[in-house]
């Protein structure tokens, strides 16, 4: 059953990019593990980085560092850089010590991200380190869209990525998870390991005595189960349609948790039930077994399966139970501290507010020197239009000058050899036909 972990966003892309991808990086743990369940040691051996495979959508996963960074520059993305998705794969759909499946796993991320984001460089690391060597994906999302540069709004879509996630496993003929069925108890990984190593859980001591009170409740009304619950130590909240639990636990710190944290078993509508019905129920009538997740006897088989360890567990837990005042001096102590941080925080928002008036008044400043800059630059290309204009008329007079100059020479040179042919004509003509002088004597 391929399930989606967790959704994050990073305020550094590159760092998730840097993780996810791995170069160089591949544990030497990891490969030696992969050679004992049998995997060929040539193929081990050509493993470097973290990311056995990997591929991407709108972008090459070897250099999406970089092409990200890219396209949060040309659409001035701000804050959070990119969205991380974390799918994972158990054993028994895809096997960590087989290549064949390194590569289906991928080719899985690879479809989610086609369907569930289109329009948004993606990248997909399929790793197989960590604990239980389980094949899982770091999906990268970058936050702006690559056709409107908007920003990618949608964090909390675990449901939508989980139902897209559920059809592509149909497709592959992969198991999922019947998510319409809800567990009567809920369990993360930390309590699994901690019940493991028989060490204390404070949520199955919170669950113990939940399910004692609830068979402790004489008259089975939510007043007497909410007594029954003050006497073991523990606050009850009704928050509209859920419950939520605070005690102190064995180890004297401050617990809270919601039922639907607890399990299906201790949420609000689940009790109210169990109530309802033990109370309609004749006093000489044995209770009738009901959903079997209600079942008393299940109940009774839970407190006894949680009473603790050890006889100091037992003496701790028993004063936890009477601490109800100093539960109540600790809630006050931290809604004063709620306070403080409140009034602390609005300190900081009225300075966030005041320093984004700063950058709201200098961007303005900004922008007006810039449209100055931009007429200025506007004026001086009309006077540089001017100048080569100028410029072009004045060359263009300069070249008719020289060329009515060069005319005029011209003339001139043909009007002299015109003068010099004629003089030279007027003197063979004298030669040819001598003029008489004139001596002056009287005939």
């Amino acid at each position: 059953m391929a399930t989606i972990g967790k959704i994050t966003t990073a305020s550094s892309g590159s760092a998730a990019i840097d993780y996810a991808y791995g170069r160089n990086k591949m544990p030497a743990a990891t490969k030696d593990w992969l050679k004992q369940q049998g995997v060929d040691p040539a193929t081990v051996e050509q493993l470097q980085n973290r990311a056995v495979v990997m591929s991407g959508l709108n972008v090459d996963p070897e250099y999406a560092k970089t092409q990200m960074k890219a396209t949060r520059m040309a659409f001035s993305t701000r804050g959070k850089q990119t969205t991380r998705v974390i799918q994972s794969f158990p054993t028994i759909d895809l096997d960590p010590a087989d290549p064949h499946d390194w590569q289906t796993a991928n080719q899985l991320g690879l479809e989610l991200a086609k369907q569930a984001f289109p329009d948004y460089q993606v990248a997909v690391y399929t790793q197989l380190d960590g604990k239980g060597h389980k094949l899982h994906n770091h999906i990268i999302v970058n936050m702006p869209n690559i056709r409107t540069g908007e920003k990618y709004h949608e964090h909390q879509s675990w449901q939508r990525l989980s139902r897209i996630n559920d059809e592509i496993s149909q497709e592959h003929n992969l198991s999922i998870i019947d998510r319409n069925t809800r567990a009567p108890e809920r369990r993360t990984m930390a309590e699994w390991q901690l019940n493991a190593k028989n060490e204390y859980v404070w949520k199955d001591d919170l669950r113990r005595r939940i399910d004692k009170a609830i068979l402790e409740s004489s008259k089975n009304s939510y007043k007497d189960f909410s007594e029954h619950l003050t006497q073991s130590g523990i606050i009850i909240h009704d928050r509209g349609k859920n419950f939520s639990y605070e005690f102190l636990d064995a180890d004297k710190k401050h617990r809270r948790a919601r039922g639907k944290t607890l399990g299906a078993d201790y949420e609000k509508e689940t009790i109210l039930n169990e109530l309802e019905r033990q109370n309609r129920q004749p006093a000489t009538e044995l209770p009738r077994l009901i959903e079997p997740n209600r079942q008393i006897e299940q109940r009774k088989r839970a407190v006894e399966s949680r009473e603790p360890i050890s006889e100091s567990r037992k003496r701790t837990t028993a004063k936890s139970g009477q601490s109800v005042d100093s539960l109540t001096i600790a809630i006050g102590r931290t809604r004063q501290t709620a306070r403080t941080v409140a009034n602390n925080l609005n300190k900081q928002n009225s300075r966030k507010q005041r320093f984004r008036e700063r950058i709201t008044s200098f961007t303005k400043r900004f922008r007006e020197i810039g449209h100055q800059i931009n007429q200025f630059i506007q004026r001086l290309d009309c006077y540089n239009r001017t100048v080569n204009n100028f410029q072009q008329r004045l060359k263009a007079d300069q070249q008719a000058k020289q060329q009515a100059f060069q005319s005029f020479q011209q003339r001139f040179e043909a009007d002299q050899k015109v003068q010099k042919q004629h003089e030279l004509e007027q003197q063979q003509l004298n030669k040819s036909f001598p003029i008489e002088e004139d001596h002056g004597i009287e005939r």
